[in-house]
């Protein structure tokens, strides 16, 4: 197959690493695989006697059954193991279409819910963000307008990389009505959810309400464990999971096994993790309200109700890529331009780690020094 460079994944193997400061984070903070462990009694006895062979290909079935507690209906075996969100986006559209379908996104996007489609031959149809009175909003009048008897699938991703939008309870049945009366599948990306920032803000997993939907799930974002390389996709559509079991055999086959012991770990205690992370995100966010309230003739910032990212409108005649190039070159800030979506115009910042403090104060040296003179 031929497909597009990634160019958010380039643009992070060229600056993640050697930049200092990381000001556009999408994960939270991680923990020490001994932090973890000590949140559960006799989880680092169990650990060193754990067998290093292979895994099942659908994930260990304890890992299956704690993730299914996340959700209220789907059990564990309505649930596929792959490594990271990568690797199920990316088998799921290879299992499902084919040349000729058609699907729609929400735009911007995670680029590969667009490219693996693309270069399968699928039409691909944007459903893009508009900003009424700077807030970002996914018209759903849109959306109905948008879906056709040919649409096969409907990618979404709630809360929403990058904008920070999340849909309300009542825009979720209206998308789930209107995929069931043209019976398209609804692939979600649901890797922030449980960390909403009030109760009130948190809706269903679409596979929990939908039957034709499909929710993915990783351990590397609302629980800040990366590294692990642990995600799912969970659906009542067990054909779909098997379609995607099968492509499996051909990339990982099966998942590590101190990674599915260690995020069974996690998810039998996300709720501490959860709140420290929320702690920490709730920390930040007013330190960037004050910073984006200070310099509002420059930038405007929408504070997202969900998850630990936002989008920032630059308000000057400025190349986002340039601009980003330019802090990080001066300051070692690492921002993420809107050029990386095809969205020009705007940067994405993160704030669900302990150190973002720091690199706000370092770009707002920058800002004093470049865009105030």
């Amino acid at each position: 197959m031929k497909i597009k460079p990634f160019k958010l994944e380039r643009f992070y193997t060229i600056h993640e690493f050697t930049a200092q400061y990381l000001l556009c984070s999408s994960d939270c903070e991680s923990m020490t695989i001994g932090d973890l462990l000590q949140l559960e009694e006799g989880a680092s006895k169990d650990f060193n006697n754990l067998s290093l062979s292979y895994t099942e290909t659908k994930g260990n079935p304890s890992l299956r059954q704690n993730i299914s507690s996340i959700y209220s209906s789907i059990t564990a075996d309505e649930i596929l193991v792959c490594s990271g969100a990568q690797e199920p986006i990316f088998l799921f559209s290879q299992a499902i279409l084919n040349s000729g379908d058609e699907v729609i996104i929400q735009f911007p996007c995670y680029q590969s819910v667009q490219s693996v489609p693309e270069s399968l031959g699928c039409k691909v149809v944007n459903w893009t963000v508009k900003y009424d009175d700077n807030i970002p909003v996914f018209d759903i009048e849109e959306l109905a307008k948008l879906i056709t008897n040919k649409t096969k699938v409907i990618y979404l991703n709630s809360p929403h990389n990058p904008t920070g939008h999340h849909f309300s309870k009542e825009e979720q049945l209206v998308i789930v009505a209107l995929a069931r009366k043209y019976n398209c599948i609804i692939f979600c990306d649901e890797v922030y959810r449980e960390l909403e920032h009030k109760p009130e803000y948190r809706i269903p997993a679409f596979a929990d309400i939908y039957e034709n939907g499909v929710s993915l799930g990783v351990m590397s974002k609302a629980y800040g464990l990366p590294g692990l390389r642990i995600g799912w996709v969970a659906s009542k559509q067990k054909e779909i999971l098997e379609k995607i079991a099968v492509l499996k055999e051909y990339t990982t086959i099966c998942n590590s096994a101190p990674s599915e012991f260690l995020a069974g770990v996690a998810l039998r205690n996300r709720d501490e993790i959860l709140k420290r992370n929320l702690e920490i995100v709730q920390t930040n966010i007013p330190l960037l309200n004050a910073f984006f309230n200070t310099y509002s003739e420059l930038f405007t910032w929408y504070q997202p109700n969900a998850g630990p990212i936002g989008f920032v409108k630059m308000n000057f005649e400025f190349d986002d890529m340039a601009f980003v190039e330019k802090v990080v070159k001066e300051k070692n800030v690492l921002l993420l331009p809107g050029e990386i979506y095809d969205y020009r115009g705007f940067f994405r910042v993160g704030f669900g780690r302990k150190n973002m403090p720091i690199a706000l104060e370092k770009f707002e040296e920058f800002v004093k020094e470049n865009l105030l003179k």
